[in-house]
């Protein structure tokens, strides 16, 4: 059974001045996709995120929950979730932000709370700064949460996880990997290593062309297993508290640990792990079919 289209574009195309950024462009993006949109610097991807946005002018059309987003920007925002790739200079301060964005989505600002707490950055220490004023890596753990924080229909992300730390990237993924089903994702990113068990298609631009388009290996299927040996060069009691929180035995009271991990975790713990560089000596992994 076909998915509805959230979002559909036909002979889209996008220029500034002479240059064609997005051209010609015609595909359709459903309900429970999680896309991979990659592509190097200037193929694409981000003009045809802001015109989906309605952000630009273009030929061609755009149709975004059956609204066009020229004309109906409004009410297809109160459905969107978005974190661009450069903040914007918002003067506005961070609990003024949350509450223009609980208002304007209808979501208790709790629910951004929450997030940007579990993300490392507190609520109330900073509630009164600028946005502008943020360090980098708080701006996108805020943008992050006023993104997620209201279960939006559709959640496109550019470069989400630039100037997370490895804690804050591990809990960005988590939230992802638990999105709503019904819902869309398209995930912007050089890194697809790091999300590619977050996703169930893959899209490849190239200076203004989609030049490749495949389905991945659904979500659901990603069910293939690793043994995991980890040799630590010594012992370090944080990385073994963390080791037995994913399941981890100690193999004779030494420096040698076991455990089973899914496919679908693998990202994950490996983002955990490259905290921990100073004391694990290797790491072995085996495929279970």
């Amino acid at each position: 059974m076909e998915h509805k289209g959230l979002i559909i574009t036909q002979n889209l195309t996008k220029s500034f001045k002479k240059l064609e950024v997005v051209k010609n462009l015609s595909i359709r993006f459903s309900e429970g996709e999680r896309v991979a949109l990659i592509g190097q610097n200037g193929a694409g991807k981000t003009s045809l995120i802001r015109c989906i946005l309605g952000h630009y002018v273009y030929k061609g059309n755009v149709e975004v929950l059956g609204k066009n987003p020229r004309i109906e920007r409004v009410e297809i925002l109160k459905e969107i979730g978005f974190v661009p790739q450069i903040p914007p200079p918002l003067k506005m301060t961070l609990s003024e932000l949350m509450d223009f964005y609980g208002k304007l989505s209808n979501t208790e600002t709790n629910k951004f709370i929450d997030i940007c707490e579990n993300l490392g950055l507190s609520v109330k220490e900073n509630a009164t700064k600028p946005f502008f004023k943020l360090s980098g890596g708080m701006k996108q753990k805020l943008l992050i949460a006023l993104a997620i924080g209201k279960n939006p229909k559709i959640l496109l992300l550019d470069e989400p996880s630039a100037n997370l730390d490895p804690k804050a990237r591990e809990i960005l993924f988590n939230y992802l990997d638990n999105f709503r089903q019904d819902g869309l994702m398209i995930l912007s990113s050089h890194r697809l290593n790091e999300i590619s068990t977050l996703v169930n298609r893959l899209i490849e631009m190239d200076l203004g062309n989609i030049v490749v388009d495949k389905t991945m290996i659904p979500l659901s299927e990603k069910k293939s297993i690793f043994k995991y040996n980890i040799y630590l060069s010594e012992s370090n009691e944080e990385l073994e508290n963390v080791l037995r929180t994913w399941k981890f035995k100690q193999n004779s009271n030494t420096l040698h640990w076991e455990a089973t991990i899914a496919n679908k975790d693998v990202v994950k713990l490996s983002n955990i792990l490259n905290r921990f560089t100073d004391f694990i000596k290797s790491i072995e992994t085996t495929k279970i079919d």
